[in-house]
């Protein structure tokens, strides 16, 4: 674990309770959709070359809490992915922000900017991405300028509109069904959401953040104009119905799981119809499911947070290596984040939901925090042993890293919480 962790863990005061403390939360969005049309993301087989138009702008959503003296910044962004030691310095720097969750929804709709998919640093960013890091600060800064006295509110929910796309085959070995026009419910998945509500001190919702799992692909290769996908659909109805509420998604564990509803005609206007019956669908859930949200406790401790890098080999070629960054979040010792960079296979959420002792564990796939690569697909054991796409094929990181990653945000979690001592405890 780098120094800077370290002393992130050490600032936190091992855990140990506080008088209540005054949560307080920032909310900003900001269109970053391309102003020229480029490059899109995802799909190697896309046909369409740069895109010809943009169906439904693209945003990024922050959302900025503090409580005493710790803060904590959450990005939700519609691109298929993300890499920037710029944000992570510049919000810490001058805004005095340590910890930065950037999370994408994985829209295969978004810009390509990335020069690589492996790595982050040695490559000049393109004008978009200089362009998007601006915006994005620039709504941060506005959140945090605008706090307000707060409470969060957690609820869950469930709509299986997923499905597992690895499928094993009579040789043993699983390979991908990209495309389920029948909408069969190959498992397992995880259907579960979970919500995350802000309300101001009058109790109107200023914030709903919905955690689901599932890749934004309704639209498919044939697709060229920009959308947010499904996620963008549940936002903008969510936000239609609960007026002044800023809705923002994360991407769970989404590997390996694609929607039920595809939109594979190759005709427009039939699928993006398509799309909008997915986030209708979903928006429909967790309009209901929201309205069960029920309060945390009353906030007595600092937000928590440990940040590491770790090294892991790649997993084809022994000489190369992939640095993964990665941030374990606590909050009031009721709500554990495990942000991870790539794409981790769902296993490694319900992993990560069976094990983190904690009321409320929310695994963030998708998410960039602490430096290194953008990684990949990232396996579980079982997967990566049976194949198929994104569980060999398609993947760098080497095996065994998906529990790897898991592991370190358990150690981190229990130390967050103050439960490794210097000595025995009692026989």
């Amino acid at each position: 674990m780098r120094v800077a962790a370290l002393c992130a863990l050490l600032a936190t005061g091992g855990g140990l309770p506080a008088a209540d403390l005054q949560l307080e939360a920032g909310v900003a969005k900001v269109d970053i959709t391309p102003s020229s049309f480029g490059p899109m993301y995802g799909y190697a087989n896309r046909k369409c070359g740069p895109a010809n138009g943009t169906h439904d702008p693209l945003f990024a959503k922050a959302l900025v809490l503090a409580a005493g003296d710790s803060r904590l910044a959450i990005v939700t962004l519609d691109l298929g992915s993300i890499v920037s030691e710029n944000l992570k310095r510049d919000v810490a720097a001058k805004l005095g922000i340590p910890v930065l969750l950037l999370s994408v929804s994985h829209t295969h709709s978004g810009p390509f900017f990335l020069p690589s998919e492996e790595r982050a640093t040695g490559v000049t960013p393109s004008p978009y991405q200089v362009e998007m890091e601006q915006k994005v600060f620039g709504a941060i800064r506005q959140a945090a300028s605008s706090m307000f006295p707060a409470r969060l509110g957690v609820g869950r929910g469930s709509a299986q509109l997923g499905y597992n796309r690895l499928l094993l085959r009579d040789d043993g070995r699983s390979r991908a069904v990209f495309d389920n026009l029948d909408r069969i419910p190959y498992g397992p998945v995880d259907p579960e959401f979970t919500l995350l509500r802000v309300e101001d001190a009058s109790g109107k919702a200023r914030a709903l953040m919905v955690h689901y799992a599932v890749h934004a692909v309704v639209l498919g290769p044939s697709s060229c104009k920009y959308s947010a996908d499904y996620p963008g659909v549940l936002q903008t109805r969510v936000e239609a119905e609960t007026p002044g509420a800023q809705c923002m998604f994360v991407q769970g564990g989404a590997g390996d799981i694609n929607p039920l509803f595809q939109g594979r005609t190759r005709n427009e206007e039939a699928d993006f119809a398509t799309m909008q019956k997915m986030g209708e669908l979903l928006a429909e859930q967790v309009l209901k499911s929201a309205k069960q949200i029920q309060p945390i406790s009353p906030i007595r401790y600092p937000i928590q947070y440990a940040s590491e890098t770790l090294k892991f080999a790649d997993r084809w070629d022994k000489a190369k290596s992939l640095d993964v960054g990665i941030t374990t979040v606590l909050i009031n010792r009721e709500i554990a984040i495990a942000a991870t960079p790539g794409e981790p296979l769902h296993k490694l959420q319900t992993m990560w939901k069976k094990q983190a002792d904690v009321p409320h564990p929310l695994f963030y796939g998708y998410t960039y925090s602490s430096g290194g690569v953008w990684p990949g697909y990232i396996p579980d054991l079982k997967s990566a042993a049976y194949g198929g796409y994104g569980a060999d094929v398609s993947t760098r990181i080497e095996v065994g890293a998906g529990e790897t990653i898991l592991q370190h945000h358990l150690i981190n979690l229990y130390r967050l919480l103050g439960m490794w001592h210097d000595q025995p405890g009692k026989p």
